[in-house]
Order: C-alpha cells, then sequence, then structure tokens
C-alpha cells in the first residue's frame, strides 16, 4: 500500500450544534453515516490485475470507486498500470475487466499525487457514487471509508469511521482517522452524505495517519487522465474543478476527537468486563472477561448448575486464560474455575468462587440480527478500567481459515528431503529440551511422516497450544517426546500497517462467524463485551486482526457456550 436541501437535511440529522461545536448527538450522526454507507456501497469496489487470455489474477488486492454509471473507477497511482487489465467486483456480486487510464506520478516525487483513473469496458450502465469537492472540507468533518482490506481477503468491503485531521499536508494528501492498511490502496473516502472525497493512498505507524489523494485533482485532470499514460508532471490539460455547491452547510465536530465521552449509555455498561490474571506457561497473563448475571435465566444444564447463588458467569478469550485464573475487581481477587473451553471459537466459560455484582442479563440477550442494515451502528467495548472504546459495525459475519492459529512444532523442519530439524529457536524453552538440530521427525500423535506435505497436512489438524507426542530419530536412538505446538513464526514486516501499536493477537483467526469493526483494540482488551449504542449485547472480541479491525465472536456462539 502506498490508506442543496438534501444535504441541509443531513446536517441537521447530524449534529445537535452547540455554541462551542464540540458536542455531537451519537444517534442522530450514527443515522447518517447510515445513510451514506447504504448510497456509497455498491459502488466501492474490489479489484486485481487479471490476464483476460488466461482468465487468471495476476497481481494483489486493491480498491477502487465507480463514479460514473459508464464505469470510470478511481484508484490509486501505485496499484495502476496503464492499458492493463484488472477484474472489477462490486459487492452485489456482478464483476467486470477494466483498463487501467491515466495516472500522475511526479518524476521528483514517485509516491505523489498517486493520481490513477480506470474503465470498466463494455456500454453497460454500472453502480456509481457523486463526487464531492476537497476543496470543501474542514477539520474534525466526519468521514467514512468504504474497502476492501487484504488481510480479512473478503468479498465485501469493510466499513470505518472517522474524521479529517489535515486537509493538505506536507505531500499534498487529506489526512482522516479512517484506518487503512494494503489492500485498501485505491478505495474512497466518503463524506457522510455519501460523496467521494479523496482516495486511499499510504498510511504511517500510528493508527490516525492516514493519508487520501484529494478528490480535487481528479476532477482537475479528468480529460488528462482518460488517456492511457503516465505523467512523470502534472499535465497541462486542466479542467474546472468548480466549487461545491453545498460548501457553506458543511459543519466540523471537534467532539470527533473524543466520542467515547459522548456516549451515556457507558455508565449503564459499566462492570460488564472485568480484568482477569492467570499463569499460561510461566507468564503472567491479563485480559479482559465478559460478565454475565443467570439470576432468573433458568439454565438446564452448564455453568452456574448446582448453584442457586452464584449467579455469577464469565467468558474471555481461551487462548490468554490458564486454567488457575483470577478476576481482579476492585482489588479484590476472586478465584475462577474453568468450566468449559470452546477452542473453535477461543472461548472460556469460567465460574467464579463468589457472585460478582452486575453483569449482562442473560435473559435480555437476544441472538445474532447482524445484517446490512446495521453497518455503520456505532459499537461500544467497554474495558474492566471504565473506559471504552469506540468504533463502528464494520461488516456482516464471515469466516476466518486457520492458518496463523495452525499449530507448529516450536523448530524449524527441512523443505526437502528427509523431516530433520535444522534449527531450535533459543527463546523457545519446550523446545530446547526436546528438540536438538539434525532431530528426524518421524510421527505425530503415532501418524507416521515421510516428507513435507505430510508434516503440513498432520499440523493443520492441530491447535497453536495443543500438545502432541512426537517420535524423532537421534543419533541411533528413537525417542518419544511430549511437545506444545506454536504458532507459525509471523512474516516479520516494515511496512508501516504491521506495526500499529499492540499489535495484532497470537490467536486471530480459525474462525467459523466473526465480525469484523474498526475498535483500536490491544490483544489483551479482547475477551470483552461488544454492545451497540443502544445496549444491545452483540458479542465478544475475540482478537486485534490486523491494523484496520478488531474481530467479535457473535452472540449466538456465546450462549452455545454457556448453555
Amino acid at each position: 500500500m502506498r490508506n442543496n436541501r438534501n444535504l441541509l437535511v443531513i446536517v441537521f440529522l447530524l449534529f445537535s450544534v452547540h455554541v462551542s461545536g464540540q458536542h455531537f448527538n451519537p444517534h442522530k450522526l450514527q443515522a447518517s453515516i447510515k445513510k451514506a454507507i447504504e448510497k456509497a456501497y455498491p459502488a466501492s469496489v474490489r479489484i486485481w490485475a487479471f490476464d483476460t487470455l488466461s482468465n487468471t489474477r495476476t497481481g494483489a488486492q486493491f480498491t477502487g470507486v465507480v463514479v460514473k454509471a459508464d464505469g470510470h473507477i478511481l484508484t490509486a497511482a501505485h496499484v495502476n498500470t496503464p492499458g492493463n487489465t484488472y477484474k472489477v467486483m462490486f459487492p452485489d456480486g456482478q464483476s467486470a475487466i477494466a483498463v487501467g487510464l491515466g495516472e500522475i506520478e511526479l518524476a521528483e516525487a514517485p509516491s505523489t499525487p498517486d493520481v490513477a483513473m480506470m474503465k470498466i469496458v463494455g456500454s453497460k450502465l454500472w453502480p456509481y457514487a457523486e463526487m464531492g469537492w476537497s476543496s470543501a472540507l474542514s477539520i474534525n468533518e466526519p468521514c467514512i471509508s468504504i474497502a476492501y482490506p487484504e488481510s480479512l481477503d473478503q468479498p465485501l468491503p469493510m466499513v470505518r469511521f472517522g474524521h479529517i485531521q489535515d486537509l493538505n499536508n506536507k505531500y499534498g494528501f487529506i489526512q482522516s482517522t479512517c484506518i487503512m492498511e494494503p489492500g485498501d490502496s485505491g478505495g474512497p473516502l466518503f463524506d457522510y452524505s455519501g460523496r467521494v472525497i479523496g482516495i486511499h493512498s499510504a498510511v504511517d505507524i500510528k493508527e490516525t495517519d492516514n493519508f487520501e489523494v484529494p478528490i480535487d485533482l481528479y476532477r482537475k485532470y479528468w480529460k488528462a487522465l482518460n488517456k492511457a499514460e503516465t505523467y512523470k508532471s502534472f499535465p497541462i490539460l486542466k479542467d474546472d474543478v468548480g466549487k461545491d455547491p453545498l460548501a457553506a452547510q458543511i459543519v466540523a465536530v471537534a467532539g470527533l476527537n473524543d466520542p467515547d465521552s459522548h456516549f451515556e449509555i457507558q455508565d449503564k455498561l459499566k462492570g460488564s468486563s472485568v480484568q482477569i490474571a492467570s499463569n499460561i506457561q510461566g507468564k503472567m497473563q491479563k485480559v479482559q472477561g465478559t460478565l454475565f448475571s443467570l439470576l432468573g435465566y433458568g439454565l438446564k444444564s452448564g455453568a452456574g448448575k448446582g448453584s442457586s447463588e452464584n449467579t455469577s458467569i464469565l467468558i474471555s478469550k481461551s487462548s490468554l486464560v490458564g486454567d488457575s485464573a483470577i478476576a481482579e475487581i476492585a482489588g479484590r481477587h476472586i478465584t475462577l474455575k474453568v468450566i468449559a473451553r470452546d477452542q473453535e471459537n477461543d472461548l472460556v466459560l469460567l465460574q467464579p468462587s463468589v457472585k460478582i455484582k452486575g453483569g449482562i442479563d442473560l435473559k435480555k440477550v437476544l441472538s445474532d440480527t447482524i445484517g446490512f442494515s446495521q453497518l455503520g451502528n456505532f459499537l461500544l467495548s467497554p474495558l474492566a478500567n471504565d473506559s471504552c472504546k469506540v468504533s463502528v459495525l464494520g461488516s456482516t459475519q464471515f469466516g476466518l481459515p486457520k492458518i496463523a492459529s495452525i499449530g507448529f512444532l516450536p523448530a524449524q523442519i527441512s523443505f526437502f528431503g528427509p523431516l530433520l530439524v535444522t534449527s531450535v529457536p533459543q527463546q523457545t524453552d519446550t523446545a530446547k529440551a526436546n528438540l536438538e538440530k539434525g532431530d528426524l521427525i518421524l510421527s505425530i500423535n503415532g501418524v507416521a511422516l515421510n516428507q513435507r506435505a505430510d508434516y503440513i497436512r498432520e499440523c493443520k489438524k492441530y491447535w497453536a497450544g495443543d500438545e502432541v507426542t512426537i517420535q524423532v530419530r537421534r543419533n541411533d536412538s528413537t525417542l518419544s517426546k511430549k511437545i506444545i505446538l506454536e504458532p507459525k513464526l509471523p512474516v516479520v514486516s516494515s511496512h508501516p500497517a504491521s506495526l500499529f501499536d499492540g499489535g495484532k493477537s497470537i490467536r486471530h483467526d480459525g474462525f467459523k462467524k466473526v465480525f469484523a469493526h474498526d475498535a483500536k483494540l490491544k490483544p489483551q482488551e479482547c475477551g470483552g463485551p461488544v454492545f451497540d449504542n443502544e445496549g444491545h449485547f452483540y458479542g465478544i472480541n475475540i482478537a486485534r486482526f490486523s491494523r484496520v479491525s478488531s474481530i467479535v465472536i457473535p452472540t449466538a456462539a456465546v450462549l452455545r457456550l454457556i448453555h
């Protein structure tokens, strides 16, 4: 990655304007965000470089936005090549072939201004979004991203919400707080009326540092960009940019810098998240837990059975909770008993030794109702310290295959020939005690292994953290060893999108159903509950997945574990 009258009605809905300009009404703001998403979502497209002769994908995923019914697409220059062909995929399932048109990449600064255009082949009419004017933007104006982050690799885009931070930085970009990452490149930034105001270009390490190509550059060089050419200086041919006829009605909201303070519902949610501490492989681990009250719920089995007085239960992230755990509440340490673990959803059900005051009333918890109409809903993730992370619902439910969470032996295994241990990481205590360089791996849990394909096939059956018995040949002896499998060593990347504060959760995939939101959670802040702005329970934060997304195990899976 290189990241009229109708509007008057929208503006009225958006804000409860005060003299200071600091406050906004979350309910009215949410209503306007959702209207903008409904208008803009169909035009945000997923794009691959594509060979039309062999009918094969030939490049990485990126994003674009259709801005004319005839199929004109705006994207970023660093993902476009004039004359090349691309496959364009719409959220409604339609697809088409597009050809790269003009782009502007200045010779003295090739990453700027990062302007490019494509055009869908043929004469069909396509969903499109209206273009706005970047010249009319204001600091702290609300904005929305609808794009396709590569990490999620989903056929539908993810929604993110933020505000404008800089109108024209030293590189000529707009800066917004709508988080982006590779795959979002070329994607649209919309204003709160669903008009395109920028195109995602680049990010820096801080999650608030997201840089957009101003839409006015596309207006200014529209005719020039319709020619399939790379411009190393700004084209001589220019178009009249014009002025936003609605500029006077655009309202900035300084309160967007601190949205948490505007959600009164937070007070009702305090106590729903509890800090849990436990020892995992000799290290103290802290994580959030979600507190439920079973009072009057009438469980037939499971948690709380046999205890008529203790109606409290906790659910948290299983991979971060050991077998001997405590809840830390107001200076008290409450012992927790593990009742059940759900490995597929990485959930653990815990029974406290005493009743804990408060918690989510299980009688009022409804099963999943997440659909397209809820995209853009504000979500609240309360933490045990009485703070709260505010986000928006970015997706409907989807699955994440088990990739990073596959369990591997804590050693490097030869790629070719016999399955020899080629090295043992020094930081892995269990590996140092059980494996040595030169060991020949013979089997895992009794299944014979002859080549690397056998090893990979068997590892896919297990999770990181599982204990297995392996046989190895060492010199002239055959040894049996118990080994705790570890996640695959992550690929070290210097890309700013990989260096965000806290990083991603170790267990962040292998889920059948999750949904994504744009909360900036740290891994240890997972395990707690997620609510909408009305206080409805949506599920449990299970992982920080990437720079742009935290993922949630939805209500249905939580209820299954409790029962």
